[in-house]
C-alpha cells in the first residue's frame, strides 16, 4: 500500500494538481479554507516528491503538509526552502492567534512573511475576525502596502 500524506488547503482560493500518471493526469483538488474548516486531502508520497521537486506550492504556502505522522514530519523537514515553507504557512489559527496576539510579536512575525498571498490571507482573516485595534489594522495596511482607510472599509 503506499504511504498518504495528508496535505492542507489553508488559504480561502481553490487549488489544483494536475500529476502525471500512467500517460495522462490524475486531479487533486482543494476547494480551500471556509470559516474554521480547511480542505485536508491525503495524497500518496509520489505526489508529493514531484511537488517538491517540479512546483513551488510548498514553498508559497499554496499547500501545507500536514505533521500529523512521522513520514509527513520527514517530508517538511526534506524542504529546500524550509524558512520560506514555515513563513508562508499559516493556518487560519495561527493567523488568528498572532493578530490577536502582543503588538510587537505580531511585528516580528509579520516582517517574515514575504509571499504577497500569505499576507492577503493574513488581511482576508483580520476582517473575518473584525479585528479592531487601530495600530494593529494600520501596521497591517503598510505591511500590506495599501492605505487604511483603503483596506479596511467598513461595511457595516
Amino acid at each position: 500500500m503506499e504511504k498518504l500524506i495528508k496535505v492542507a488547503r489553508h488559504r480561502t482560493a481553490p487549488y489544483i494538481v494536475n500529476y502525471p500518471f500512467n500517460g495522462g493526469f490524475k486531479t487533486y483538488a482543494w476547494s480551500g479554507s471556509k470559516g474554521n474548516k480547511t480542505d485536508i486531502k491525503p495524497v500518496p508520497q509520489d505526489v508529493i516528491d514531484y511537488l517538491l521537486m517540479n512546483s513551488a506550492c510548498f514553498r508559497l504556502g499554496e499547500l501545507a503538509i500536514v505533521e500529523d505522522t512521522e513520514e509527513a514530519k520527514e517530508v517538511v523537514s526534506n524542504i529546500d526552502e524550509i524558512e520560506d515553507y514555515k513563513n508562508s504557512t499559516h493556518s487560519k489559527e495561527e493567523v488568528v492567534k498572532i493578530l490577536e496576539g502582543n503588538f510587537m510579536k505580531m511585528k516580528s512575525e509579520l516582517g517574515k512573511i514575504e509571499n504577497k498571498d500569505e499576507k492577503k490571507f493574513f488581511i482576508d482573516v483580520a476582517k473575518e475576525i473584525k479585528l479592531d485595534s487601530d495600530s494593529k489594522l494600520k501596521f497591517l495596511a503598510e505591511w500590506f502596502g495599501v492605505k487604511k482607510d483603503i483596506l479596511f472599509v467598513d461595511e457595516d
